[in-house]
Parts: structure tokens; sequence; C-alpha cells
């Protein structure tokens, strides 16, 4: 059986959007996504000078919430950086097992395109993939359609499919 993923997320997360991810999650991977539910972001997590939370910081603390044999995925509505970005749409610690994403800035409108329910579920599976496939060993794709490169702005992320391209897909893990 493939490698299962607990689910864990900020209470500012809606429900609306959380389950619609577990499905889509369980289907690209084809494995379980277990509910794990909420977390808080601490204040020493936030760095007062960025007005954002650091992503590495965050994932230190969740390591525990880890099971052996499964992932973790994070997520969270506040914004996040790391360290020599200006932010960071999600963080993966593959050696922990662990990533986080966040929604802050999957929400905003793009080129006068309104956001959508169904747009913010695509930007969030898009990131969500996008870092499980870092937890399973996958670096970033130089193919700007394919769901692992990397995303610099929400054009990049919106160019992207929610899925691997051949070359990505043929490197998971079975």
């Amino acid at each position: 059986m493939k490698t299962p993923i607990r689910l864990t997320w900020t209470v500012d997360v809606d429900d609306a959007l959380l389950h619609p991810l577990r499905e889509s999650l369980g289907a690209i991977f084809g494995c379980p996504v277990q509910a794990g539910g909420s977390f808080a972001v601490l204040p020493e997590e936030f760095h007062a000078g960025r007005r954002q939370y650091s992503a590495s910081a965050i994932l230190r603390r969740l390591r525990p919430l880890r099971k052996h044999g499964q992932y973790l995925l994070a997520v969270t509505g506040d914004d996040l950086f790391a360290s020599g970005l200006n932010f960071v749409f999600g963080e993966a610690d593959a050696r922990a097992g662990c990533a986080i994403i966040s929604l802050a800035r999957l929400q905003a409108p793009y080129l006068g395109f309104p956001l959508t329910s169904e747009r913010l579920l695509r930007r969030t599976l898009i990131e969500a993939v996008h870092e499980v496939g870092h937890l399973q060993g996958l670096g970033h794709c130089p193919r700007t359609s394919c769901v692992m490169h990397f995303s610099n702005s929400l054009a990049d992320t919106d160019r992207k499919a929610p899925d691997f391209c051949s070359s990505c897909r043929e490197a998971l893990p079975p």
C-alpha cells in the first residue's frame, strides 16, 4: 500500500476546501488521506518584521504529529516565508516526512480573474501535490506545466496542472 497522508490544518481553513482536497489527493497518489485535526501557529513562529510565519519553524514543531509510515501535510491560511525567499506557497521537509502549504497568497485574484472556490481548490491542490511530491523524493521540474515546477508567482501556479509530467510520474516511488 502507498504511504498514507495525514492532513492537518489551522482553524481558519474552510472545511469546504478540505474535503475535496482530501479526495483529490487520495485519487492522485492512490493512498488514504486521513483527517488529522487542527493545529495552531504559535507567536514564536511569527516574524514581526516580515509579518509572516516561518514555514521551517512550524514544520519543526509539527514533526512529532507525523506517525511512522505516513506523510503529514499541514494547511494554513497564514502567510509563510522561508530563508532567502520573500514568501512561499509551501515547504517540505522530506527527511521528516512533513510539509506545509499556505492559502494566504493562493486566495488572490490574478490578471482580472476573480477568485472562485474552484480556482482556490485547484491552486491548493497544485501546491499540496507539489509538496507531497517533495516528500516522495522529487525535486523541481523544468517543465512549466508540471506540478513539480517551482512557483514563484500565482501565474506559475495557475500555469501548472495538478499532476506530474511523465518524467516526474516515473520517478515517483511505486
